[in-house]
């Protein structure tokens, strides 16, 4: 009996995410994959379903969008914030020249620091916002997900964007197990 199982019909490289510088390959009967510390071997008899399918993560561009209108409301804030703080201090500045001088610089000191903190809202928003931006643009690309399911488990293959190169591999997986006798 022999357990050679033949030449390779396909593989797939992953070269971007967290199954970087792993690759599937395809025999006539199993499915291996293999990276620079790991190696297994899926009997495609053993394949109860294969899944593949490109989707946008809803939930990343929803906290991308709530984090720019976030930014959009600190830089709002900023403006009246400082000035009201700005006109504050100056009258509590004028008050301790007058002679209220303990209460009037604790005020003063109160007022500043609201000062500088919305002179500092303008930063954070922009930080901020580049965060929303960046998280919007993951949740813009999606990914595309290989799933094999299994009799009592599933594996999951995540790859960034559009991946043509998993749905055509995944077809061929597809096509050796519709010709597998079982």
């Amino acid at each position: 009996m022999s357990t050679d199982a033949g030449p390779a019909i396909t593989r797939y490289d992953f070269t971007r995410g967290a199954l970087r510088g792993t690759h599937f390959t395809l025999y006539a009967s199993c499915l291996i994959h293999r990276g620079e510390n790991h190696l297994e071997t899926l009997p495609l008899a053993a394949i109860a379903s294969l899944r593949v399918a490109y989707e946008r993560d809803a939930r990343r561009l929803g906290w991308g969008v709530a984090l720019l209108i976030v930014a959009l409301l600190l830089f709002a804030v900023s403006g009246p914030l400082a000035e009201l703080a700005g006109s504050a201090s100056a009258e509590m500045a004028a008050a301790g020249a007058a002679g209220a001088a303990g209460v009037a610089r604790a005020l003063q000191g109160l007022f500043r620091f609201f000062l500088a903190v919305a002179n500092a809202l303008p930063f954070a928003g922009g930080a901020i916002a580049l965060a929303g931006i960046a998280l919007g643009v993951v949740g813009w690309l999606g990914n595309t997900t290989l799933v094999l399911d299994f009799a009592g488990s599933e594996r999951v293959y995540p790859v960034r964007g559009r991946n043509p190169g998993l749905l055509d591999f995944s077809e061929a997986v597809c096509e050796r197990l519709m010709s597998l006798k079982r």
